[in-house]
């Protein structure tokens, strides 16, 4: 008797093993650093011979490449739901980017991880991280200009300015949750710094509890 499940095709099943090797690899990147993985470390854990990871990825650069997109489509879906947003239901969604961030810490472990090792003009995702950042603060500061065109945020701030101070704060409180998270608090954080945005930054707003 046949059965009705369609079964998955070859390129279906190649697709879901390429994810489950740029999964296992994230791990890696994320407990050890890039540099500190070998690809032979990669292909034991995901059960795989070395040229077969290379059939997949070309070179250790392409794997570190998959690993960044796979986590950028992870959190750029979320970025575009912030956006929709008026400024002052976005710096109340701030606490539960950090509760997303929370729980998927290994993600976040491995964004900080990869920015502290491309930090190097030559090293391979370090143009990737310098068009990351620009986007980010382009993406806060034309948000910022558009609340202050629209009469929802004062104009005696620069835009740029303070989205560059809004990137690193949640980036530097990130850096010490990861560092230190019996001592602090990501989402207190973060809910204390949104609180305090939207009294420097907002026009004609009551100041509710965030969170």
């Amino acid at each position: 008797m046949s059965s009705d499940k369609q079964q998955p095709s070859r390129r279906e099943r190649a697709a879901q093993r390429r994810a489950e090797i740029v999964a296992m690899a994230a791990e890696l990147f994320a407990r050890n650093g890039f540099r500190g993985t070998a690809l032979a470390d990669v292909a034991r854990e995901a059960g795989i011979t070395q040229p077969g990871l290379l059939h997949h990825f070309g070179t250790k650069e392409g794997l570190l490449i998959a690993v960044i997109e796979q986590r950028n489509a992870d959190s750029e879906a979320y970025a575009m739901e912030l956006l929709g947003l008026s400024p002052d239901v976005r710096l109340r969604e701030l606490p539960n980017y950090a509760r997303r961030n929370r729980e998927r810490a290994g993600l976040a472990k491995l964004f900080t991880v990869l920015v502290a090792e491309n930090l190097e003009p030559d090293a391979p995702a370090h143009e990737h991280f310098v068009d990351r950042y620009r986007a980010m603060r382009a993406i806060v500061t034309e948000s910022l200009r558009r609340a202050q065109e629209d009469g929802e945020a004062r104009t005696d701030f620069d835009p740029w300015v303070k989205a560059t101070e809004i990137v690193a704060t949640l980036d530097g409180l990130q850096t010490q949750w990861l560092l230190d998270p019996d001592e602090v608090d990501i989402v207190d954080s973060v809910e204390s710094y949104a609180a305090t945005l939207q009294r420097e930054i907002l026009i004609d707003h009551e100041v509710e509890e965030v969170g």
